[in-house]
């Protein structure tokens, strides 16, 4: 699943540019192209982690949980490396969309300076949350070390990929006023020129 959240990723940031630089044809070339990403997207995890299918798998206790270990068939072929490769061209893909889309957007002639900003924000976190994934998987992909020595390693390898699932949530939070106040019902944080109704329920007896 986290190969096919790098390819979903690839494919919000393409289909963003894509609504900027073909606004007319954005609705008929998604129309057809939808089918084709849901096929990749379901298929992109095997891309990962077909020598562990073939593999000898065994559990492996971590955190008072356990993971997953296995004996490479494939010497060569390790999961963290394809999960590193993934976020690397998901990440390279965000970069070089966004880019494309900000430059479009400032060269309208009525700039949408919010939508910029907040393009800018949720590029800036998502690509945050790619890299520090990806240097922690480059970790592992290079590194041959035993795991009682990489504890910090494991947790902050969780947390990295933590923060990258919820991401787009955070994101949506942060920057829409309507849904953060709905998520975090606090006067403080409804958006500005908005009013506050408070409902109060009135029971009575039958």
């Amino acid at each position: 699943m986290r190969a096919a959240k790098s390819v979903i990723q690839i494919f919000m940031t393409v289909n963003r540019m894509t609504c900027v630089l073909a606004p007319l044809r954005y609705a008929q070339i998604w129309r057809r192209f939808i089918p084709f990403a849901i096929g990749i997207i379901v298929f992109s995890p095997f891309l990962v982690i077909w020598n562990v299918l073939i593999s000898y798998t065994f559990p492996v206790s971590i955190f008072g949980g356990f993971t997953l270990a296995y004996s490479k068939k494939v010497r060569w072929a390790s999961l963290s490396l394809f999960q590193m490769i993934f976020m690397m061209i998901s990440l390279l893909i965000t970069i070089f969309t966004t880019t494309i889309t900000l430059y479009k957007m400032r060269k309208l002639e009525n700039r949408l300076k919010s939508s910029e900003r907040t393009l800018c924000f949720a590029s800036f976190y998502m690509s945050a949350a790619f890299l520090s994934a990806a240097v922690f998987q480059s970790y592992f992909a290079f590194f041959n070390i035993a795991a009682a020595s990489t504890d910090l390693i494991y947790f902050l390898q969780g947390f990295s990929f933590d923060v990258l699932n919820v991401g787009s949530p955070i994101v949506m939070i942060l920057i829409s006023g309507q849904l953060r106040y709905h998520v975090i019902p606090v006067r403080g944080l409804a958006p500005k020129g908005s009013t506050v109704v408070s409902v109060s329920s009135v029971s009575r007896k039958l």
